[in-house]
């Protein structure tokens, strides 16, 4: 069985920001396959438990079209599940009267705080996010390599200051 990932891409005019809130296209967060895209490194949650729940929020959130994309609005999504004190059912709730965007990294931070029901890392880019998921004490970095012989769930392989996405 093929792996599948979750990630925030691109607007709804194919570009990097000044897209509306909430996904247009049903592709600005999305799941799909496992694809190159230069990464070099894989974060991994220390506890299995952790990371398949990061896993499954990642899936949910990726479906919600309430979530679109754009990196000058990537805080929306990480502020409104701050705002509703990191629980997952409080944001979805939230998620049916708000639309909000977010961006590759901050998707990923902001599931790696509902996983966690707290604050872990902060709304993190793709050049700090692994080493303030490692100085958590939550995390490993593991080689892709390594990662590819078996993903685990809310692995993420990333490379830094490109892109980063999570195992559903």
């Amino acid at each position: 069985m093929k792996n599948l990932f979750a990630w925030a891409s691109i607007d709804e005019n194919g570009h990097a920001t000044g897209g509306v809130p909430g996904d247009q296209t049903g592709k600005e967060v999305k799941i799909g396959y496992y694809y190159n895209f230069g990464q070099n490194q894989v974060l991994r949650f220390k506890t299995v438990s952790v990371g398949r729940k990061a896993g499954k929020y990642a899936k949910a959130l990726a479906k919600n079209n309430a979530i679109g994309y754009s990196q000058n609005q990537r805080h929306m999504l990480f502020n409104l599940a701050k705002e509703n004190n990191w629980n997952f059912s409080k944001l979805k709730k939230a998620l049916k009267k708000t639309k909000v965007n977010c961006d590759c990294s901050s998707f990923c931070s902001t599931v790696i705080n509902l996983a966690f029901g707290k604050l872990v890392v902060g709304c993190d880019t793709t050049a700090t996010i692994t080493a303030d998921a490692l100085a958590s004490g939550q995390f490993k970095n593991i080689s892709v390599p390594e990662a590819q012989k078996k993903w685990h769930k809310g692995d993420m392989p990333l490379k830094a200051g490109k892109h980063i996405i999570m195992n559903v």
